[in-house]
């Protein structure tokens, strides 16, 4: 195996999120144990989320102590960045307060480095457990990307996109974007003029995909818009997926003109020479 180009993974997950079951601390020696120097622990807050299998809560008592004894206690062995991925839907969290109230409060509770803002919903619905087989699928595509423009319209408490084309995963087949083009860049250029990035994450090739979130067109355009803050994030739930195809990635990137990474600490950007 070669050895990997960067020594960052900035989304990643522990025992803390409703769909990893590895420990916390587990995770954290995976990381030293691959070569990671600077690691985001990102683990899933999806207030108000639809599905009562993976509710995606946190224990935020015991989650925060958690990353700020990992700082301590990893200090000069590993940089320890305290995440949090938040889940963007816009429905209700309860009676009185909507998925975005308490997005932006659990943000705003905790001194975070690092904040992902990603879409894990269809509206009302999970992605994950969408029918998308009985669906007019372009209609929803489009239904997607309206839905994530009104969101970000509404909340911006986050440092970079994640997995922006995440429907791709779901969706069953690969479609023409070209009638989303125009919402697209509308995002992107909400995204950039308010100072936000996109990640790359390289997650869809664990489960044999290999789409690209987001798809190499998008990322394109984020440059060419004038886009600068990207980072590469595994979204692993298991240690031997830090850093997967990140080489690749970063190539990606490289061909595309990008000529810095990103980490983040005290939600501020870090840039970083692409090492190609």
């Amino acid at each position: 195996m070669s050895k990997c180009l960067i020594d960052c993974d900035f989304h990643t997950h522990t025992g803390f999120s409703d769909d990893c079951y590895v420990s916390f601390d587990t995770m954290i020696e995976g990381a030293i144990a691959s070569g990671i120097r600077t690691l985001a622990i990102t683990d899933h807050y999806d207030p108000g989320y639809p599905d009562p299998e993976f509710p995606f809560t946190l224990e935020f008592d015991e989650y925060h102590r958690a990353l700020d004894d990992a700082v301590s206690k990893y200090a000069g062995v590993i940089n320890i960045r305290k995440g949090m991925e938040i889940g963007i839907w816009g429905g209700m969290f309860n009676e009185s307060m909507t998925n975005l109230d308490e997005a932006d409060r659990a943000v705003n509770a905790f001194d975070h480095d690092f904040i992902i803002g990603s879409f894990h919903c269809m509206r009302q619905d999970d992605l994950y457990r969408y029918d998308f087989a009985n669906a007019d699928r372009p209609s929803e595509l489009e239904d997607f990307y309206a839905f994530m423009h009104e969101s970000l319209r509404k909340f911006m408490n986050f440092d970079v996109l994640g997995h922006f084309s995440i429907i791709d995963r779901y969706i069953g087949e690969i479609l023409d974007y070209s009638p989303v083009e125009d919402i697209i860049d509308e995002i992107l250029k909400l995204l950039i003029n308010n100072g936000k990035g996109i990640e790359i994450n390289t997650s869809s090739f664990k489960y044999g995909t290999g789409i690209w979130l987001p798809r190499e067109s998008i990322l394109r355009r984020y440059h060419e818009l004038g886009g600068e803050i990207l980072t590469f994030g595994s979204d692993a739930h298991e240690p031997q997926y830090y850093r997967y195809h990140f080489n690749d990635a970063v190539q990606l990137a490289a061909n595309l003109g990008f000529r810095y990474y990103c980490t983040f600490k005290n939600r501020t950007p870090e840039f970083h020479r692409m090492p190609l």
